[in-house]
């Protein structure tokens, strides 16, 4: 369901262009997600963009999707962009591409219960690790031997962690634990190893134009010079 974002700093100049541009997200809180109450599309990523919007006199329509359909629609649909997720070398040339927008920490969730203690990363290498279908990650640990387990969601994956169909689950960390809360399993699970610092990006139309790539572009790095990007952080506990 597209879902026009409600709050008043999303709204949208006076001066917008006529054409709305379509701004997909994956539901992936705290950075973007629908608000199960007011129905709005809220998150800290949501808010950066709206604001990198309408800096840019755009008129934002935010839709959440999943992300096979979100890179579809940034890949086919002449005004629109997808926004908080990885620039990957299979990506790179598809697309065109805002930010980076943030930094992300994954990590391996485990069991309270389970007393295997990793090392490193790669000591999970044997175990069986919960992703889910188009995941970069997952797809990329599947590539160098890892055993990766595809879910149709991430949502399924605390439960399948629990319920020991998984060892660990390979998520963000800010992520992994908002769907963990939502799903009443948050103290059940803890982190067991750190995977690494990753890169959130907007990826747009790749018939785009350029130009107005670059004012977003230029807008984003401005956000992040004025502390626009660290209040937010702060505001939905990231930072």
């Amino acid at each position: 369901m597209s879902i026009p974002l409600l709050a008043v700093s999303l709204s949208a100049s006076a001066g917008a262009q006529a054409q709305s541009i379509q701004l997909y997200i994956q539901e992936y809180g705290p950075f973007t997600h629908t608000d199960p109450q007011s129905g709005e599309i809220r998150g800290f990523l949501t808010e950066k963009v709206a604001e990198i919007m309408k800096r840019s006199k755009e008129t934002p329509v935010f839709t959440s999707t999943s992300l096979a359909r979100g890179l579809n629609a940034a890949l086919t649909e002449s005004n629109a962009c997808l926004f908080g997720f990885r620039r990957t070398p299979e990506r790179e040339k598809f697309f065109q591409w805002v930010g980076p927008l943030t930094t992300d920490t994954w990590v391996l969730y485990k069991r309270r219960d389970d007393p295997r203690m990793l090392k490193q990363f790669e000591d999970a290498k044997p175990y069986s690790i919960g992703s889910y279908k188009n995941a970069a990650t997952g797809l990329q640990l599947t590539e160098q031997g890892y055993n990766i387990q595809f879910a149709s969601t991430d949502e399924d994956n605390p439960r399948l962690l629990i319920n020991k169909r998984l060892d660990y689950w390979i998520v963000s960390e800010l992520h992994g634990m908002f769907l963990a809360q939502q799903q009443g399993i948050g103290n059940d699970i803890v982190r067991a190893v750190k995977y690494r610092q990753i890169e959130l990006y907007m990826l747009c139309y790749p018939g785009m134009d350029k130009q107005r790539i670059e004012n977003f572009n230029r807008i984003n790095k401005e956000l992040d010079h004025e502390g626009l990007t660290e209040k937010l952080q702060r505001k939905y506990g990231i930072r």
